[in-house]
């Protein structure tokens, strides 16, 4: 092809090479994005793992510290429940060494009793169920109270039961057996009401933001009552369910089968969600059930949860700016493999890679483009002569002569010496005048190259274009060589 020179001009070969370097950044990029993508899911899966890890960890010990708060309840309560119990045993045996149950001493037994803020008074209940209290006085509880049955019962605590001296209130009564030779005599009891025993024995469950329930497992009636809520029975809790998996009956039907456990519900007063823990006592069978606000079971370890989400949101922050910083190197990345896979390494101009490209977008009859081919004259001898260095610069001086003749949009070096320049709009005249600048440029430094150039013209298609524009050249390159007398290479 002429005075081409593919194989022994400067450049030689450099678009099949930046091809062959193409595929292999592209492999690079895939596999960097491939671990960045990776090291993403790991990191994620890893944060997940210790959020849930977290969790888990922070609600297993609110539930301990609920199980703490109810069993220490339960152990006050029956301590103090005990502590009234050793009292009036030390009472009944008294009693029982007196000769007339209606005597004075008797009487003044029943006022060595302290009364307190719980027990509100203590009295005998008789065999006709007339009950006699300090000082001696009697009255009848036919119909509200029944010997026989407290009788039989031993000692026990009562649920609540009706009082004739407070209208309107029930008591709970703690009941000791008087006996007289093996034989149930009378039944000593104290009595205080429910809430005065929640105020005075009931411990203040984190720092009274919990309410408390002492259930009658056998009925599920609430004895006493420290919150807010009334009700009567366990079936009345106003909660609803959070669990399709366990139900409020399911609750209630652990609480009266005496069983252990925790639940959580949302409250229907209220959106908080509650914890609740019940346990059984051992003194009577009862269990007590303590339920609390979200934020108060969680308050002991709030540092650590708010660490914990702190820290969550910092690796999550820190991972979506790492994959956008990920993001935006790729590109870049990409960008520049792109680049440098169609940019000619040696003159910066398109490739031939690129020049494929644009002729399959071309549409010649749209565009009405004009095409130049250039190929450069005596690359082959400067070459030779003064060696490929002095051949890079006269192939990137054409190269900078070319754009700033023609612009750089589509001007493409396809060959060792060759380039093709593509303009649209322009007349045959003013191409005429910007290649006179261009061949002036390069005879003012000693360097000469052949020009074809072909106007679009109609039915014309691409490949006719460029065939015409490079026979053009062949012929500019047979002048040139015919006149300064040397054979042209083909």
């Amino acid at each position: 092809m002429g005075d081409t020179e593919k194989k022994a001009s400067a450049g030689e070969g450099r678009p099949e090479q930046e091809k062959k370097k193409k595929v292999a950044l592209s492999g690079s990029q895939l596999r960097y994005g491939a671990a960045t993508f990776v090291l993403i899911l790991v990191l994620i899966a890893l944060s997940i793992g210790f959020i849930l890890r977290m969790y888990f960890v922070t609600e297993t010990r609110c539930y301990d510290e609920l199980a703490n708060e109810t069993e220490s309840a339960i152990e006050q309560l029956e301590a103090n429940f005990r502590s009234d119990r050793m009292l009036l045993r030390i009472i009944s045996g008294m009693i029982s060494r007196a000769t007339d149950m209606d005597s004075l001493e008797v009487s003044n037994y029943l006022s060595n009793y302290d009364v307190n803020s719980m027990i509100m008074k203590i009295g005998i209940l008789f065999p006709d169920d007339q009950v006699m209290q300090v000082g001696g006085h009697k009255s009848s509880m036919k119909g509200l109270l029944d010997f026989e049955k407290e009788a039989a019962l031993g000692e026990h605590i009562s649920p609540v039961q009706p009082d004739s001296s407070i209208q309107n209130l029930g008591v709970i009564r703690n009941y000791i057996p008087i006996r007289t030779d093996g034989e149930t005599v009378a039944m000593l009891y104290s009595a205080g009401s429910p809430s005065n025993i929640a105020s005075a024995w009931m411990p203040k469950l984190y720092d009274g933001k919990a309410g408390a329930f002492v259930v009658e497992r056998k009925s599920g009636d609430v004895l006493i009552n420290t919150s807010d809520i009334s009700i009567g029975n366990i079936d009345e809790i106003p909660f609803v369910q959070t669990n399709k998996d366990y139900t409020k009956k399911l609750a209630a039907d652990d609480i009266r089968n005496g069983r252990r456990g925790y639940s959580v519900f949302r409250s229907s007063i209220g959106s908080e969600m509650l914890y609740m823990c019940y346990l059984p006592f051992d003194i009577e069978e009862w269990e007590m059930v303590v339920f609390v606000p979200e934020s108060a079971v969680f308050a002991a370890v709030q540092p650590i949860r708010v660490g914990m989400f702190v820290l969550i949101g910092l690796v999550v922050l820190a991972l979506m700016i790492y994959s956008i910083w990920t993001v935006h190197e790729i590109k870049l990345s990409l960008a520049e493999t792109e680049r440098r896979a169609n940019i000619d390494v040696l003159t910066g101009l398109q490739n031939r890679n690129r020049y494929e490209a644009y002729l399959k977008e071309l549409d010649v009859r749209k565009e009405k483009l004009t095409c130049l081919y250039i190929d450069a004259n005596g690359l082959h001898d400067l070459n030779n002569s003064r060696g490929h260095y002095a051949g890079d610069q006269m192939l990137r001086f054409i190269a900078d002569t070319l754009k700033i003749q023609f612009g750089e949009e589509h001007v493409y070096r396809i060959g060792g010496d060759e380039f093709v320049v593509f303009q649209s709009g322009r007349s045959e005249k003013a191409m005429q005048e910007s290649l006179n600048s261009f061949n002036e440029a390069l005879q003012r430094n000693d360097y000469h190259a052949a020009v074809g150039l072909c106007v679009y013209g109609f039915g014309m298609s691409v490949d006719q274009l460029i065939k015409n524009a490079e026979k053009e050249m062949y012929e500019a390159k047979r002048k040139y060589y015919e006149r300064i007398g040397k054979v042209m290479r083909v």
